[in-house]
């Protein structure tokens, strides 16, 4: 079973639930990353096993031994990258096809683009999915329910002068001249910094804000790393499509409030947020939601 967009009671009640209903459950190993979501089992042999550990070969081969028709599989929160042959995956897939008791819990049905929503399905069931694009009706065979946690874009727009576009001019055109062999997207990620530096006037002392980094060195603004749950104006929208999410993931706004200015490099990054959004709404629009 696959369950989008749920929140920690939310995921508590589904476990409860599928472990009532499946009497014979004796063991439970939670894949997750980084930071395990520590869920209330008593009675049950409990493993959290974190994303890095999946590949290592002293839990690898104990856990084959170990996984069996008395043991569920909860992967929470687990699609980390959208390459679907990853290691972890491929490793996460050996473990799931010793059970058939599975619950795969993640918030965004894809990370950006709406084939992502394969590396759900290969969880669920590897043989059948694999090698096959998305398809809508996919979101029908499985046992698949979804909250819709689609997130509106606010823009506050910030007054661009006429020194700071010149200012962007010059810096895209030295960025470009020295770029060489460099990855071509620090160019993006290099403007948007500098069209968040040129957002400073707009940071009112009463409200919190969230940037790539510290560089602002003010109290109400803080970095991606340090964020909980909460209300937050962007300054910096994170050139990570999962940094992004993670975010959303922690605060759970329905609503992104986002510092703009009338620099290309803004348009570029609001572009990219619709366009994610977008593919999230037509997920949901054919899926079985709450």
């Amino acid at each position: 079973m696959i369950r989008i967009g749920l929140n920690l009671n939310q995921k508590q009640c589904e476990i409860n639930d599928y472990l009532a209903k499946t009497p014979e459950i004796k063991k439970i190993k939670i894949f997750y990353f980084k930071t395990p979501t520590e869920y209330v089992l008593p009675g049950y042999n409990v493993e959290y096993i974190e994303w890095s550990d999946i590949i290592m070969y002293k839990f690898f081969y104990r856990l084959l031994e170990e996984i069996h028709g008395d043991t569920l599989i909860v992967v929470d929160e687990l699609m980390r990258t959208q390459n679907r042959s990853d290691l972890t995956y491929n490793c996460a897939h050996h473990y799931l096809n010793q059970t058939p008791h599975k619950i795969i819990f993640e918030y965004f049905p894809i990370i950006e683009q709406k084939e992502d929503f394969m590396i759900l399905l290969n969880f669920e069931n590897k043989d059948k999915y694999k090698g096959k694009g998305f398809q809508y009706e996919f979101l029908k065979e499985e046992d698949i329910k979804m909250i819709s946690r689609n997130v509106e874009l606010e823009v506050i727009d910030v007054e661009t002068t006429a020194k700071e576009i010149e200012l962007y001019e010059k810096k895209k055109e030295n960025l470009f001249a020295n770029l060489g062999n460099k990855d071509p997207d620090i160019i993006p990620r290099n403007l948007q910094l500098l069209a968040g530096d040129f957002k400073k006037k707009a940071i009112e002392p009463d409200k919190i804000y969230v940037a790539r980094n510290k560089r602002f060195k003010l109290d109400n603004v803080i970095s991606y790393d340090e964020v909980v749950s909460g209300e937050y104006i962007v300054i910096d929208m994170h050139y990570r499509r999962l940094n992004l999410n993670d975010f959303l993931k922690k605060t759970q706004v329905n609503k992104l409030r986002y510092l703009t200015t009338a620099l290309p490099i803004d348009k570029f990054y609001i572009s990219e947020f619709n366009n994610w959004s977008k593919n999230l709404e037509d997920i949901y629009a054919k899926a079985s939601l709450y």
